[in-house]
């Protein structure tokens, strides 16, 4: 009897140290578990999903930066009368927003063909137009197209000019707040020398910009033959007659004034004979 009783209590201290061992091993819920357990009667509740951190937009690309091009060009062309295709030359230049800087003519010689050479500026973005318009006005000997990415150096002189006026903004502050007349001076020289490299900046800039936004062509015409082009009025048989009887007048003309340029010379040689003469008969009759 003593026996079972104290088996059956030993079996009993077995079962309420494995219920606490139970109970200290297992979690403990999220607050409103119990109560949501029971609501649901009995059923365990759905299982939450796992969330990571919340994806952040990808990071945006640079804005990509105007690129900044200087663009030349350099056309030899061979053409029947370079005077009238300089004329269309220029005309295709103005008529494109650009202009004329400078214009050279050599009228050529026996030896060499007359050539004049233009150098043009039209805009940018109308270069390929005028050149096609160029290649109209004979038979394009060479063409040499070349362009130049400028952006770093437009990039650095804006950042100069930009931490130069912030500078020379700053001095004239300084000036205004003065009280002191040798930092007054000290901040006028300092000011001085500021502003003209200020100025200097912003005429390289000016001068950039101007090529950028404005093309240099330069434009070499030359004549077909040597001697150059000739004349209006010396165009076709009778002009080709008319050359050559001008050619004779003007043959004749110069003799002529190669005649009256000797005479002088032919008057005093003649003079000296004489008086060679005179004295070759004075010692021959003194023999």
């Amino acid at each position: 009897m003593i026996i079972g009783w104290l088996f059956r209590a030993l079996a009993g201290l077995v079962v309420v140290f494995a219920i606490a061992a139970c109970s200290a091993g297992s979690p403990p819920g999220p607050p409103g578990a119990t109560e949501d357990f029971k609501a649901g009667g009995g059923s365990a509740p759905e299982t939450m999903p796992l969330t990571g951190p919340v994806p952040q937009d990808a990071p945006k690309a640079p804005p990509e930066v105007q690129r900044d091009i200087v663009k030349t060009a350099t056309v030899s062309i061979t053409a029947d009368d370079p005077p009238a295709a300089a004329d269309r030359a220029s005309a295709l230049a103005t008529d494109a927003g650009g202009r004329i800087d400078g214009r050279t003519e050599y009228g050529g010689s026996a030896l060499d063909k007359a050539r004049i050479t233009l150098s043009l500026r039209v805009p940018a973005d109308k270069l390929d137009g005028v050149i096609d318009g160029l290649k109209a006005l004979g038979t394009v000997e060479s063409l040499d197209m070349r362009a130049e990415d400028v952006t770093s150096q437009r990039v650095d002189l804006d950042a100069r000019i930009k931490a130069l006026q912030t500078s020379v903004d700053r001095l004239l502050a300084i000036m205004r707040d003065a009280r002191d007349p040798s930092a007054l001076i000290e901040a006028e020289n300092a000011l001085s020398q500021r502003q003209a490299d200020l100025d200097s900046l912003r005429a390289q800039r000016a001068a950039l910009g101007e090529q950028i936004s404005y093309s240099t062509v330069t434009v070499d015409l030359v004549a077909g033959e040597t001697g150059g082009p000739a004349p209006e009025q010396y165009r076709g048989f009778l002009g080709q007659l008319e050359r050559g009887w001008d050619a004779l007048v003007d043959t004749g003309s110069n003799l002529l004034l190669l005649v009256g340029l000797l005479l002088p010379w032919v008057g005093a040689a003649l003079v000296g004979l004489a008086l060679l003469y005179g004295v070759y008969r004075l010692v021959r009759a003194r023999r």
